[in-house]
């Protein structure tokens, strides 16, 4: 499939594709680049021959600053904004396919809320994050609020959001909000290698996985495991998949992964 995007860059490298946000000088979160990013993924979604999203930020200094300050007019002047960040980010939370964020420069405000949307994070040493939009009066709009305190709890995510202050990697590692953390040099290897093993992985599996994990943390554990669990379980006996799968095991060789 040929990609050619205003706001991103889009390479496709098997069944892996990279997404670099590309608005300069700070890869906000503009009108454009949540067009562009809206539409990359619903052709993604219906291709099969894409298993894996790689988003990451144009340039070494920014993953993305957030929202783009320069929109701001129109929002106060009462303009309805036809891409909707909100809406997007719940695509990409939600999203049948992995999607992990390569960051390799600063994540703040709806650059963070990006990140925390996607499902796993591989983050630079030398980078930091955070969510300041305390100091412009406003709160986090992107789901910050709700989804920082649970990757990292309540009492860290509130000292993040009142003081607008930054979080250095490691610690943001320890916290449990990322995958990983390596030299800024080798975020885009590190993440297209765990790219490309879990393309390889089966699909099927991989979706129902990501959704009984997201579903399960709104719903009692009971609920989680008699009723969501078991119908990803049920769901996922009668594929293809799972037959290649235990094929693969007995005759004791790497599986080949269709996606039915």
């Amino acid at each position: 499939m040929a990609f050619k995007y205003e706001k991103l860059n889009v390479e496709q490298d098997g069944m892996v594709v990279v997404a670099a946000i590309n608005h300069p000088p700070a890869n906000s979160m503009g009108q454009g680049v949540l067009r562009d990013l809206n539409d990359l993924l619903d052709k993604c979604e219906k291709d099969d021959n894409v298993r894996v999203i790689v988003i990451t930020g144009s340039g070494e200094k920014l993953f993305s600053a957030g929202a783009d300050i320069t929109e701001f007019a129109g929002l106060q002047a009462g303009k309805v904004p036809q891409y909707n960040g909100n809406e997007i980010y719940f695509k990409i939370e939600n999203y049948p396919k992995v999607i992990i964020a390569a960051i390799q420069g600063g994540a703040y405000g709806g650059g963070l809320e990006l990140a925390c949307c996607c499902h796993l994070r591989i983050m630079s040493d030398a980078a930091t994050l955070g969510l300041p939009e305390v100091k412009l009066g406003l709160n986090p709009g992107w789901g910050g609020t709700q989804r920082l305190p649970r990757f990292i709890g309540k009492t860290k995510a509130l000292e993040l959001m009142l003081t607008g202050d930054f979080m250095p990697a490691r610690d943001a590692l320890a916290l449990g909000l990322l995958n990983k953390v390596v030299p800024k040099e080798k975020v885009m290897e590190e993440a297209k290698a765990l790219a490309k093993r879990l393309a390889a992985g089966a699909p099927v599996a991989q979706r129902e996985i990501m959704k009984a994990v997201r579903l399960g943390l709104e719903a009692n554990i009971r609920d989680g495991v008699m009723k969501i669990e078991s119908a990803a379980s049920k769901a996922l006996v009668f594929t293809e998949d799972f037959k290649e799968g235990s094929r693969a095991f007995l005759e004791k060789r790497a599986p080949n992964f269709k996606g039915r």
